[in-house]
């Protein structure tokens, strides 16, 4: 009997450890109701193809941030096409940042003078992710008011058709995030295509512009990162 319980508590004492050094649970922080991904937000028929967000997660993975946007479908990685990207501006403190994730990317000058020389001639065929900051609303160019968003890091990313989730991973260094930082909505010219804080959006030699939205979703809670 000694020599049972000597196991069960080297059991209990391992199980326990292992829940101590679990990642933090993924927390919810925005929410937005299928069927509503078209050009006017409502007015039509939803489009389908993998546009349609339905909610939104922030969780931290060891020294990581993972944000996770679920659609209500998701075509397989590739069958999108290139004119298409995903944007969500969140806030850490008082600074401001933009994920730009797509399905595939071909690098190309950007036709109104953008921050995007460096991705000239490259090609990213099965996902292309990037982490941007320090967003400036450009002067009008006919009725277009470019955003321009400065390219901080090429992260980690993926698609995910069977569970029509996009994966966007952050390291919280790049950041300047810590334990109890606090991961909020974007503000100012981030949100300035959005009009919320994620969308999908189509957009023509590299550019998007508000009256292009297909799906937009509010992010209306925060997310403490744990310790």
């Amino acid at each position: 009997m000694k020599r049972i319980a000597t196991a069960l508590s080297a059991v209990l004492a391992i199980g326990l450890m292992a829940t101590a050094h679990a990642a933090p649970k993924a927390v919810t922080v925005m929410e937005d109701p299928a069927g509503d991904a078209d050009n006017a937000q409502g007015a039509g028929q939803s489009i389908p193809g993998g546009f349609d967000i339905v909610g939104g997660s922030v969780q931290r993975v060891g020294a990581d941030l993972q944000f996770v946007v679920t659609h209500a479908d998701m075509p397989p990685v590739g069958s999108i096409p290139e004119t298409f990207r995903f944007l969500w501006a969140f806030s850490v403190g008082s600074t401001t940042y933009r994920i730009t994730a797509k399905t595939a990317d071909v690098g190309k000058p950007d036709v109104l003078a953008g921050q995007t020389s460096d991705r000239v001639g490259s090609i990213d065929p099965m996902g292309h992710f990037r982490l941007e900051g320090n967003c400036q609303a450009g002067a009008t160019v006919g009725v277009l008011q470019p955003i321009n968003c400065e390219p901080l890091e090429y992260i980690e990313g993926s698609f995910d058709p069977a569970a029509k989730t996009l994966t966007v991973i952050i390291p919280m260094a790049s950041v300047k995030a810590k334990p109890g930082t606090v991961i909020g909505p974007g503000a100012g010219d981030a949100t300035a295509i959005c009009s919320a804080a994620a969308c999908w959006v189509s957009h023509v030699g590299e550019r998007s512009h508000s009256d292009t939205l297909i799906d937009v979703a509010f992010q209306l809670k925060s997310y403490k990162i744990p310790r």
